[in-house]
């Protein structure tokens, strides 16, 4: 199945379990956020795991060998190489992977990537892309009216019976249909970076309903 389609069912399958879940209600605008994320890394030799001490020293027939905590490991297709620590001050990182190939120049790493980041404050601002520490995945929103949007300062106004879904923060035509882009960049701190991409899945008077990717760039390179 193609990358795409696994990302649309993903953000169907987060939609439907907001449709049964809890709303976001109006002003909720945490200083705290997280994000729990499906995430590729592809290392080479010599390299760390972005973010980590962890490092892939060589390959051999047997498998990739790699240093975790000052120790060498053995890692082979399939087996888990997993990290928990601070990359940034304010921010836990959980990586979850397993190894999914190896060969003599590199090894890719699948799995999640749970980021949680406290002294959140979004704002509109040109953004940096320059850091290795970037994790993108699906999110899946719904939104009561006068709820902020997570990650940004976008806020839902309600439904005009002729234009569609009114969005409050921005300075520009305010009305989405269903299957308009949301798009929205900005900062969440001076030192973590965000876009969201989304997409209007559902509106009425009280509700909206968004999905589409969030990605997230950690600290300034």
């Amino acid at each position: 199945m193609k990358k795409t389609t696994w990302i649309v069912a993903l953000v169907l399958l987060g939609c439907g379990l907001l449709a049964s879940g809890c709303t976001l209600r109006a002003k909720e605008h945490p200083s705290e956020m997280s994000y729990s994320l499906p995430t590729t890394i592809n290392v080479g030799i010599g390299e760390t795991v972005p973010g980590t001490d962890i490092r892939f020293e060589r390959s051999t027939e047997d498998g990739a060998y790699v240093r975790i905590k000052g120790q060498e490991a053995l890692k082979r297709s399939g087996d888990s190489l997993n990290w928990k620590g601070e990359p940034l001050p304010g921010v836990d990182l959980t990586l979850k992977l397993r190894v999914a190939w190896q060969n003599e120049d590199a090894m890719q790493l699948v799995g999640t990537a749970k980021i949680e980041m406290s002294e959140v404050a979004p704002r509109i601002a040109t953004i940096s892309k320059d850091s290795e520490l970037k994790f993108t995945g699906p999110v899946a929103y719904s939104l009561g009216k006068g709820a902020v949007i997570p990650g940004t300062t976008l806020t839902y106004e309600g439904r005009d019976d002729e234009d569609g879904a009114e969005l409050g923060g921005l300075d520009e035509y305010p009305f989405r249909q269903v299957g308009d882009s949301i798009y929205w960049q900005g900062k969440l701190r001076d030192d973590i970076n965000i876009r969201l991409e989304l997409r209007v899945l559902q509106f009425d008077d009280r509700t909206l309903r968004a999905g589409g990717l969030v990605t997230l760039w950690l600290g300034n390179s």
